[in-house]
C-alpha cells in the first residue's frame, strides 16, 4: 500500500531499540508506546533516514522519507495495544475502552500532533548539512545546554520510573474495590486479596484434575470457597452444588485428613448501590447453607472489613474476622463491630 520500494526487508521481532540523532524528535512519542511496540521487520530504503534501529546490529526498524516537496511518510513500529485496554459494557455484551486505554489515547494523540508541528516547522528550514557538526562550528554555549538535556532527560525517566510504580502500586491496592462490583475472576482475585489481607494463605487451586475458585486456611481452619456475582438479583442456590462437590473432592486428596468448612462469596445487584441492596441470598440459599454448613458471605460487607484492616493493620480484629469463618455455620457472617 506505500509508495516506497525497499532495498531489502527481513522479517524479524524485538524490542531492544534506540533512537539515532535524526530521531530525537521522537522521545516524547517513543516513551508514550515503547512498552506497547515490538517491531516486525528490518528494512533499507535508499532516502530513508534511519530513527529508530536495534542496539545490537544497528538494523533500521524505524525511518523519515520526505519527497522533494516537503512530504513526509514516518515508518515507524506498529503498536499493539494489551487486552486490559478493552472490557464490557455493563451489559455484559458491548465491549468498551478501559480509563486505562483513553489515557493512552489521549497522550498518543497529544503526540502525533506534536510530531506534525516538528515535521512542519523543520520543513520550512534548511536541513543542516553534516559537516555542521564539526568541532570548528561549535558554539562554546553548545556543550552546556545539552548536558542540561541530558540531565533533564534523565529526571523525566526516573520519575516515570516512579509513576509507573506508583500506578502499579494503586491498582494492587484498589483490587478490594471489586469486592463492590465485581463477578467471575476478578471477583475471585479480589476475595484472595481480601483474605491474605485478613491473615489467610488464599490462592486459586488447580492441580489439572479439580479446580477451586478459592482454597485458604489459617490457624483457625481450613476452607474452601466458591465465588458469585449478580447484576440485578440475589444470591441463588445454582453454586452449591459446586461447592459440595469442590468438598468432597478435596478431601478426597491423600493428604487431607478433614472435610475443609464450605464458603460461598456473593456480591448481589452488584451493578446497583450497596446502600441500596435489600436481599443478598435467597430463601432456598439461606436454607440450602444451614443444611449443609456453608458460611455465606456478602462481598460488599467483607470490603468494609478490608478497608478498615488497610488503614489500621489491626491484628486483634484480623483475628476475630477468621474466627468467624471458623465459628459460624449455615449463615450469614455478620462481621464484629469494631
Amino acid at each position: 500500500m506505500l509508495p516506497v520500494n525497499f532495498k531489502d526487508k527481513k522479517i524479524a521481532k524485538g524490542q531492544n531499540v534506540k533512537l539515532t540523532q535524526d530521531g530525537d524528535f521522537l522521545k516524547s512519542y517513543w516513551e508514550t508506546v515503547k512498552k506497547f511496540c515490538d517491531y516486525d521487520l528490518y528494512f533499507e530504503h535508499e532516502t530513508a533516514k534511519p530513527l529508530i534501529i536495534t542496539k545490537s546490529g544497528n538494523k533500521t526498524v524505524g525511518a523519515i522519507i520526505t519527497n522533494k516537496n516537503g512530504g513526509v511518510i514516518l515508518l515507524l513500529p506498529p503498536i499493539k495495544l494489551p487486552d486490559d485496554f478493552t472490557g464490557l459494557h455493563s451489559d455484559g455484551k458491548t465491549p468498551i475502552w478501559t480509563s486505562k486505554a483513553i489515557q493512552f489515547g489521549k497522550s498518543l494523540l497529544n503526540q502525533i500532533v506534536a510530531i506534525d508541528k516538528s515535521l512542519k516547522s523543520s520543513s520550512e528550514n534548511t536541513p543542516p548539512p553534516d559537516w555542521i557538526n564539526e568541532a570548528q562550528f561549535q558554539l562554546s554555549i553548545e556543550q552546556k545546554y545539552l548536558d542540561e538535556i541530558v540531565k533533564l532527560e534523565e529526571q523525566i525517566v526516573n520519575i516515570q520510573s516512579q509513576i509507573e510504580k506508583n500506578r502499579v502500586a494503586l491498582e494492587k491496592n484498589l483490587l478490594s474495590k471489586k469486592l463492590l462490583y465485581e463477578n467471575g475472576k476478578p471477583l475471585e482475585y479480589a476475595i484472595i486479596d481480601a483474605l491474605q489481607i485478613i491473615g489467610f494463605k488464599a490462592e486459586n487451586y488447580d492441580d489439572g484434575k479439580s479446580e477451586f475458585d478459592i482454597i485458604f486456611e489459617s490457624e483457625e481452619g481450613r476452607f474452601i470457597g466458591e465465588a458469585e456475582g449478580k447484576d440485578n438479583s440475589a444470591i441463588a442456590i445454582t453454586k452449591f452444588r459446586q461447592l459440595e462437590s469442590n468438598i468432597l473432592d478435596d478431601f478426597e486428596r491423600d493428604e487431607i485428613k478433614e472435610h475443609a468448612k464450605g464458603v460461598l462469596f456473593g456480591n448481589p445487584f452488584r451493578l446497583t448501590h450497596p446502600n441500596e441492596r435489600k436481599e443478598f441470598f435467597t430463601q432456598k440459599a439461606i436454607d440450602s447453607a444451614k443444611r449443609s454448613d456453608i458460611v455465606l458471605v456478602n462481598t460488599h460487607e467483607l470490603f468494609e472489613v478490608v478497608k478498615y484492616l488497610k488503614n489500621t493493620n489491626d491484628k486483634q480484629y484480623a483475628k476475630k474476622i477468621r474466627e468467624c469463618f471458623k465459628n459460624i455455620k449455615g449463615e450469614i457472617i455478620k462481621f464484629p463491630q469494631r
